[in-house]
């Protein structure tokens, strides 16, 4: 028997910006969605509050793609407060093979 329930991810919508600040303790995000419109936050196990704002940023590059559920390319800018940033979150453009043709 099979569910009739949506997994969470299918009800989430698309991420479009994402928001990453240190704290004392470790390194926060806020992933906002659209359509419908929501926001999931978290924390980052790796880099530690003390690591680089570069490892942080692939980091909850890594935790969008998780709740996103494919590939993301994210473009960061410093906010004006001291160690935020914000990411325009659009998707990951690569070309993907054609399937074979089926005879």
């Amino acid at each position: 028997m099979t569910s009739k329930r949506k997994h969470w991810r299918d009800s989430s919508g698309s991420p479009t910006t994402i928001v990453l600040f240190r704290t004392a303790d470790q390194w926060r995000f806020a992933l906002y969605f659209a359509e419908p419109h929501g926001v999931a936050d978290g924390y980052l196990t790796h880099p530690g509050a003390d690591g680089k704002s570069a490892e942080a940023q692939v980091a909850a590059r890594l935790k969008a793609e998780e709740f996103a559920g494919r590939p993301l390319t994210v473009s960061w800018q410093p906010s004006e407060k001291p160690d935020w940033w914000e990411g325009a979150i659009t998707a990951h453009t690569e070309e993907r093979p054609a399937p074979p043709a089926v005879d």
